[in-house]
């Protein structure tokens, strides 16, 4: 992140929230995780992050960085993590969950996300990113990680507020185009910045 060009695509959502100390939850792929604790390093965003060894890598990366990880998931601890939340978006927290984690299947959003957002009435934030300069692990979820002094390209969405009356897959649906949206805006960026330094894609 600090040897890169970055982009910030969409900023001013976020900024906006913040602005008006409205709380809120940012959702992203998992195969994106490795850099998401530095989206926003000024702030002490709260990660959800799985009760295993691998989440035990991730917490302390979380932690390296200034973000308090929640430790839980669908699989273990799930509920307890899910009321910790509430609790913390209810009292103007900023969480954020890789919603096709920790076992997938990749790129397809679970509904706790969902209900998080319809139990506290706080709007959730699709992000994402692309860079030039990747290495790509054989991993479930493609998961990718930014060699340095290549240019980055991070997206936010457009806050989606999710009414209690809505039904659990709409909800569902409408979180899964807007990770669809940013995820696509953040990939033809970098391809556009490939083609025109002359870099294959």
């Amino acid at each position: 992140m600090w040897t890169s060009n970055v982009e910030r695509v969409g900023e001013n959502k976020v900024e906006e929230l913040y602005e008006k100390h409205q709380s809120h939850t940012y959702v992203f792929w998992h195969n994106q995780q490795f850099m998401m604790p530095l989206i926003r390093p000024d702030r002490n965003i709260r990660p959800l992050v799985s009760d295993s060894r691998d989440g035990d890598y991730m917490a302390w990366l979380a932690k390296r960085f200034g973000n308090t990880p929640i430790r839980g998931s669908s699989s273990r601890g799930g509920i307890q993590a899910l009321k910790q939340m509430i609790r913390l978006l209810k009292n103007g927290a900023e969480v954020a969950i890789a919603t096709d984690g920790p076992r997938g299947p990749a790129f397809k959003v679970k509904p706790g996300v969902v209900q998080l957002g319809q139990s506290t009435g706080t709007p959730i934030v699709p992000v994402a990113y692309s860079a030039t300069k990747k290495k790509r692990f054989s991993s479930w979820d493609q998961s990718f990680i930014p060699y340095p002094f290549g240019r980055l390209v991070i997206v936010y969405g457009d806050p989606i507020y999710l009414d209690r009356s809505l039904k659990l897959d709409d909800g569902v649906d409408l979180v899964q185009q807007g990770l669809d949206v940013v995820n696509a805006t953040a990939n033809s960026a970098i391809a556009k910045a490939m083609s025109n330094s002359g870099h294959k894609t």
